[in-house]
């Protein structure tokens, strides 16, 4: 369908600031806003990623609120959200420290993606980063924001800018894979300009010009305490538009193990927090919470859409499990009233999990989205 206005393109932009495994294309979560969103609608994604639902609701110039578990994701999603010009950020990345790092300080797992010198930089860049994104100053936390994501986005990878020894972009792979593949390959972490490798991702995704204004937060933590998170907008939301965790399909504490590295986090203590299990039973369990708290953030006759494909679980048979369906049963025992269902198709690409080869490790196919919509009942 064509675009509702001409911001798009450029919130496509923005959008490729850093690769995630189990990303929505923006397109079908922009068009459903466009279809389903009330004019000056307050949107609220719990499980909001690297913050797909929350750009696609500032190109349409509605206020928008984010939560996810993942450190990472709340950096990306945040960094979406702020407004900066192209000449103060990349004033502010010439200004980045690039000295008084020692590779030591480094763990042998994370010193096999760097050349020394890149470490060097890399360590000095980031204690700065993760100071400044603390800053009582909105410029310098929107500049330390948008720097961080960016240098998430580069972290690892196979691009030109990317810092890393020749790896995956959406995922860091295991230490003892990429030592391996790295010896029989006869593979060289680069020697890189870090702060040059900055500012070109950074134009890469800046757009050429601000997107709309608007009301935003992004907070890290379970979607299941969105009330506490978010306690002004119990009541207050017009659409929620997620797309929740599928049942022990993705591994995304394990996939960002490196990039937690940067941001300062243990990865281990941090992989408890995730909803990542094959029990059928707790995953329920823990989307009927949810549902049942997100129902308190809506609005009388607010809209709850949920974007869901179906995974195979369990042992050696794999059943399939239908996601959109299941879920769609809960939010319906949850005090939801289920309007609509839907399978969007949508001409995407595959990064191949082994994307180490000389070539873009991309192949086309169709993705499928399921989604339903569903409206708060009355009491």
């Amino acid at each position: 369908m064509p675009k509702a206005n001409n911001y798009f393109d450029d919130a496509a932009k923005l959008q490729r600031i850093m690769s995630r495994t189990g990303s929505f294309p923006l397109t079908v979560v922009h068009d459903l806003l466009v279809r389903f969103a009330p004019k000056g609608a307050v949107v609220c994604d719990p499980f909001c990623g690297k913050g797909t639902t929350l750009l696609a609701a500032r190109a349409l110039h509605l206020d928008a609120y984010g939560i996810d578990v993942a450190p990472e994701a709340v950096i990306c999603s945040a960094a979406k959200m702020t407004t900066i010009e192209p000449a103060a950020l990349i004033e502010y990345i010439h200004h980045l420290p690039v000295r008084g790092g020692s590779p030591s300080e480094a763990r042998p797992d994370v010193r096999l993606f760097f050349h020394p010198d890149t470490l060097r930089q890399l360590l000095a860049i980031r204690r700065r980063l993760l100071d400044d994104y603390q800053s009582a100053s909105p410029d310098t936390r929107n500049c330390a924001t948008f720097t961080l994501a960016t240098l998430l986005g580069i972290l690892h990878g196979h691009a030109s800018h990317s810092i890393s020894i020749s790896s995956a972009h959406a995922f860091a792979m295991a230490p003892c894979y990429v030592r391996a593949y790295a010896r029989d390959h006869h593979l060289k972490a680069p020697r890189r300009v870090v702060k040059d490798c900055l500012i070109k991702k950074a134009l890469q995704c800046l757009p050429p010009r601000p997107l709309p204004r608007v009301r935003w937060a992004v907070k890290r933590g379970d979607a299941g305490d969105c009330l506490d998170l978010l306690p002004d907008l119990v009541g207050q939301v017009d659409i929620i538009i997620t797309s929740p965790p599928y049942l022990d399909a993705q591994t995304y504490a394990k996939d960002n193990w490196l990039r937690h590295w940067l941001l300062g986090y243990d990865n281990a203590l941090l992989r408890k927090a995730y909803l990542q299990t094959g029990s059928v039973d707790r995953y329920e369990t823990t989307m009927s919470l949810v549902f049942r708290n997100l129902r308190e953030s809506l609005k009388r006759d607010g809209l709850l859409i949920c974007i869901a494909g179906d995974v195979r679980v369990g042992g050696p048979d794999r059943e399939m499990y239908h996601t959109g369906r299941r879920l769609a049963r809960l939010a319906a025992a949850g005090g939801f009233v289920i309007e609509q269902r839907e399978v969007h198709r949508v001409p995407s690409l595959r990064r191949y999990y082994h994307a180490l080869s000389a070539t873009n490790g991309h192949i086309a196919r169709a993705l499928i989205e399921r989604v339903f919509v569903a409206r708060k009942s009355s009491p």
